[in-house]
């Protein structure tokens, strides 16, 4: 069944309807491989009890420069994008209302197996990390799987622009396994966690710390714990005596520079020691800062 395809009328309005429903850039937190995100951090959200996602510059800037990636895809390939893909539209399942997403672009291909002129999605990402194409994180994986579900689209192209420099491409096909586990497990999450309120396991320190503690509850250390405890004592420890050391061995420094408010080697500076408003502040220039004792 084809997909019902919603177009907002402004931007705003395409970020106010992504806040209903699970969208592709969702799904990895859904099943847990999201690094940003958990199950319960995104349940939060999808049930009000936290704010909507702003959008940040990062996010801005991606959505602009959307348009110089897929530029660079049709020069490396020869293809064509589909110029009216541009804008924000929502294909959204015609018999789970719940699961939607927005590719970044729709573009066409010649099938490198029947010769025949296809459609194809690009999801665009600008990034500082370095892309392996084949070895692509598996939430991006997740979220295009996602999109190919939905629309029908079955082959989708993950390019990427890194720093504002470096541009590279993967072309992905539909893996039906795996994208029909991702919908049930986000039908499951929709239906059973966001309509009926059942909250998702915490499996991170950060969804623990949201949650908070119940008062005047305890719990029996195991072995594993007893052990990790001892550690973080021992390392606390070693922690304090480095301090103590570090401070000791800028006081010496300090005394022998006296009035001066550098320290020098050769020529090049290896701390300072100046007067401000609040006072003297030592600073320690970095090690590649530092030149190597010459023969």
């Amino acid at each position: 069944m084809k997909p019902i395809i919603i177009k907002p009328a402004s931007h705003e309005d395409w970020l106010k309807a992504r806040e209903d429903g699970i969208g592709a850039s969702e799904v990895a937190a859904v099943v847990g491989l999201s690094p940003w995100e958990t199950p319960f951090s995104l349940w939060l959200r999808k049930t009000g009890q936290v704010p909507p996602l702003a959008e940040n510059e990062a996010m801005h800037m991606g959505h602009l420069l959307e348009g110089v990636v897929a530029q660079l895809w049709e020069e490396r390939t020869g293809w064509r994008v589909v110029k009216a893909s541009a804008k924000d539209i929502i294909y959204q399942d015609a018999e789970h209302p719940w699961r939607k997403c927005t590719p970044d672009r729709l573009a066409y291909e010649i099938d490198p197996i029947s010769g025949k002129r296809q459609k194809v999605l690009l999801e665009i990402k600008t990034s500082s990390m370095t892309f392996d194409p084949d070895d692509l994180p598996v939430y991006y994986l997740a979220q295009v799987q996602y999109q190919m579900h939905i629309t029908g689209i079955h082959v989708c192209y993950l390019c990427w622009l890194t720093n504002g420099r470096s541009f590279g491409y993967a072309r992905i096909e539909y893996d039906a396994e795996f994208a029909e586990w991702l919908v049930s497990e986000v039908d499951k999450f929709y239906n059973e966690c966001v309509v009926g309120g059942l909250e998702p396991d915490l499996i991170t320190v950060s969804d623990f710390a949201i949650k908070g503690s119940k008062e005047g509850v305890t719990v029996e250390a195991d072995s594993k714990a007893v052990e990790s405890i001892a550690e973080l004592r021992a390392v606390n420890s070693s922690i304090s005596e480095l301090e103590a050391k570090s401070e000791a061995l800028k006081d010496e420094i300090k005394l022998f520079m006296g009035e001066s408010e550098a320290l020098t080697s050769g020529g090049c500076i290896l701390a300072t020691w100046k007067s401000g408003k609040k006072g003297r502040t030592f600073l320690l220039k970095k090690p590649k800062e530092v030149p190597t004792e010459r023969e």
